[in-house]
């Protein structure tokens, strides 16, 4: 059929409908025409006006008036017209308005930031010093989980979260996979990707892998993704892809700093070629991909994503400044107003400002493609960031920022595993909250398992996972877990977990070493880059004038003058002992420190029992 418009101004607008969408199409073109905008024109409407339709044989067969812009008619019969209201207005966003099939299960994305710190996005601490609007929409649109814990580097914690178990369980507990090391994540463990493929998901993996590739039975291809892009290591260089820490060897007559390995850009496990890309920017590079994929998705199959973006993760130093941000990111106004005083921070913030468009593109796609009502995005950090004083024992640092949280990277200080982290989705009944459940890294196999409705039979055995679903979609802020492990390394000599009392409160049992315990204190990269806060300090005062601290639960009353972080690595502090007479070094002791079970998202909440206790 076609739609013949006539107006005052003489205008004729023809519209080709299917047969069974006449109604819709005048439903769409009263409404157009009540808004002045006939057929999606820009035009206004002024006058009379009539539209009438007409078989492909020439008979009439209805009408509408401007006498009667809420009706057509056919023959003697009138038919009222459904206008669009302003809550319908919602569902004209390009894609919102498109739905999942009927009993179509959701699309899965798990957004990993690599050595983001704690106070490095906004919507953790309200920190205006690295806005990221784009993520913050979808944290404050969804759930924030505050008490969201990870391991305290990054091999490890992708292990724990791509099968669901605690890493001493899997034999990835000690450090990050080295350049041509000879292990990965052992290959009798299903990965997330192998029980998503089973349930008819299509499986992608883009960004970085670090769980192993020493034969192509620890790469991603193996481990249950129907396509991957990204590296196989733990960082490249952004323009060649070169993988490996950067050396000058001086004897030798070297003048600039040399990559120890070569290009480890892959596709699918095979080395992507010089001649096919170079020198496009690799986050850019992965979101290309991203939006790709989703685009080419037939919709009525779901996909699971696990995009482990580079961002955050730099290491300037090692790195001699091939990787930085592009000019379009240090131009934004958060970044080019930083002081210059601080260079390494504010090449920190301007990174910020990628990942945060990352994300934005990787929500405009699923937008885009029309799925993003049945689609649930997780967003979180794989550790906490390196600080400037562990650089040494962490391949660098970017000069991230985990204030008001203790330590860092490779530590099991708050620091090192307390991590931003949220869940977004239209499925969620109970969103924009911020809930102070205790959560694992392993628990998100099973929650998002139980998420898209499968069958809980079909996880695999023996996981150290909860799933924290109901408690997500009845609104509640207690979940199903009360404890959960850090981690135990004998080789590394750390170890820590924490336990949920009845009231909320944490207890955290933590020991071993920490760095050699050359330094476990507090950093405050905004305001001291790299030095300690001095006692007498306004900010000191303001965080660390509490008291002395203790072992075991932290008692509520008074007690004692307040003790500086200290200066010297042979002076004990707070949870150390003198030098073990075994290996010389100072030793964490086994030590409780009860964490105030308040919301991390206020930009004054410090993980403490009270205004008695350091915090930890």
């Amino acid at each position: 059929m076609q739609l013949l418009f006539a107006c005052w101004l003489f205008t004729l607008l023809t519209v080709t409908v299917a047969d069974g969408g006449l109604q819709s199409a005048f439903d769409k073109l009263a409404s157009d025409l009540l808004r002045g905008r006939p057929g999606g024109s820009s035009s206004s409407i002024s006058g009379k006006w009539t539209v009438q339709v007409q078989s492909s044989s020439g008979k009439p067969t209805g009408s509408l008036s401007s006498a009667t812009p809420n009706a057509w008619l056919t023959g003697s019969k009138i038919v009222p017209v459904k206008l669009a209201t302003k809550k319908d207005a919602v569902s004209e966003t390009p894609g919102a308005s498109v739905g999942a099939t009927p009993g179509q299960k959701p699309n899965v994305i798990i957004f990993v930031a690599d050595d983001l710190g704690h106070a490095d996005v906004s919507f953790t601490q309200g920190n205006l010093q690295t806005p990221t609007p784009n993520i913050d929409k979808l944290a404050w649109e969804g759930i924030i989980l505050n008490r969201h814990y990870v391991n305290p580097i990054c091999s490890p914690t992708r292990a724990a979260l791509l099968t669901g178990k605690y890493t001493f369980h899997i034999g990835m507990q000690t450090h990050a996979i080295g350049e041509a090391e000879p292990w990965g994540l052992p290959t009798q463990f299903p990965t997330m990707a192998d029980k998503f493929r089973e349930i008819g998901y299509s499986t992608w993996h883009l960004g970085k892998w670090h769980i192993g590739r020493y034969t192509r039975a620890y790469l991603p291809n193996a481990r249950g993704f129907d396509y991957s892009y990204g590296v196989t290591g733990g960082a490249c260089n952004w323009f060649n892809y070169t993988v490996g820490w950067f050396t000058r060897n001086v004897k030798a007559g070297d003048q600039f700093p040399q990559p120890v390995s070569g290009r480890d850009l892959r596709e699918n496990g095979r080395k992507v070629d010089y001649n096919v890309t170079n020198n496009v920017y690799f986050p850019e590079l992965l979101n290309n991909q991203a939006e790709r994929l989703i685009h080419n998705q037939d919709p009525a199959k779901p996909f699971f994503l696990y995009f482990a973006t580079p961002v955050a993760h730099t290491g300037f130093e090692p790195y001699q400044d091939s990787q930085h941000t592009m000019p379009q990111f240090q131009l934004r106004p958060p970044v080019f107003q930083f002081s210059n005083a601080y260079p390494e921070r504010k090449k920190c913030i301007g990174i910020i400002q990628v990942l945060d468009e990352q994300f934005r593109r990787i929500v405009m796609a699923v937008v885009n493609k029309g799925v993003v009502n049945n689609t649930i995005f997780v967003f979180f950090s794989d550790n906490g960031g390196p600080l400037a004083r562990h650089a040494a024992f962490v391949h660098g640092s970017n000069h991230a920022s985990n204030w008001p949280l203790r330590g860092g990277k490779g530590t099991l200080l708050e620091g090192g595993v307390r991590v931003p982290a949220f869940i977004w989705s239209p499925l969620l009944k109970r969103r924009g909250r911020a809930t102070d459940q205790l959560f694992h890294v392993t628990d998100w196999l099973p929650t998002l398992w139980e998420a898209v409705g499968a069958d809980p039979a079909l996880l695999p055995e023996k996981g150290d996972g909860f799933s924290h679903w109901k408690s997500f979609q009845d609104g509640s802020t207690v979940g199903p877990r009360k404890e959960l492990v850090n981690n135990i390394d004998t080789l590394g000599r750390m170890y820590a977990m924490i336990m949920e009392d009845e009231s909320g409160h944490l207890y955290k049992l933590i020991g071993g070493n920490v760095f050699e315990n050359n330094w476990a204190g507090w950093y405050v990269a905004e305001i001291y880059p790299g030095i300690l806060i001095p006692s007498n300090h306004f900010i000191y005062k303001l965080f660390f004038n509490t008291g002395t601290s203790r072992k075991g639960p932290c008692p509520e009353t008074p007690a004692g003058k307040p003790t500086a972080p200290s200066r010297s690595t042979a002076t004990p502090r707070r949870g150390l002992k003198s030098p073990n007479a075994s290996h010389g070094r100072l030793t964490v002791s086994l030590s409780c420190a009860r964490i105030r079970a308040s919301s991390t998202t206020s930009p004054r909440a410090i993980p403490t029992c009270s205004r008695h206790c350091r915090p930890n």
